[in-house]
């Protein structure tokens, strides 16, 4: 039996400040996170081409001092899987993953493409993956037939029934 391809994508969107409880998160886990630490400042900087910096201001109490931790796109997209691993957020394993930044936030991007197999291989001989769509054009159903617009027939007259006798 010949294989069938589905391709899937999914974006899971962070807003700053759910990015930022990842990023501690993962800051934690490693033991590099401060103790008594507290955010007080956070940005996102759209390097372009897919990087991005995460800037968090960093207060301090024992030494009373607001620092800066920069973040990178790889620490960014690692800070991202790990979050989704502990919150149970499912995501396919052999899944291509890249960020994006959006407008509130960053986007982690899955692309998969699935394998199954063809239940109908004897009704279609095109090889799996060989058809996709335009880009920017939707499949759509075929259009519906055109309605009939012809009158229908009227009614038989109706055929007078025998006087009653009685």
């Amino acid at each position: 039996m010949a294989n069938t391809l589905i391709y899937e994508t999914r974006r899971l969107q962070f807003p700053l400040d759910t990015l930022v409880d990842a990023l501690i998160e993962l800051e934690d886990k490693q033991g590099h996170w401060p103790p008594n630490a507290a955010v007080v400042g956070a940005a996102i900087e759209d390097l372009g081409g897919g990087n991005a910096t995460v800037v968090l201001s960093v207060h301090r109490p024992e030494s009373g001092q607001v620092g800066e931790s920069r973040y990178t796109s790889p620490m960014i997209a690692a800070a991202i899987v790990n979050y989704c691993v502990t919150m149970r957020v499912p995501m396919p394993r052999n899944s291509s993953k890249s960020i994006q930044v959006v407008e509130d936030g960053i986007a982690l991007v899955l692309e998969n493409t699935v394998i199954l197999q063809n239940r109908h291989e004897e009704r279609s001989t095109l090889p799996a993956g060989s058809v996709r769509p335009a880009a920017g054009l939707r499949e759509t159903a075929p259009a519906a037939p055109e309605p009939d617009t012809a009158l229908p027939e009227p009614p038989p007259e109706p055929t007078p029934s025998p006087p009653d006798s009685a």
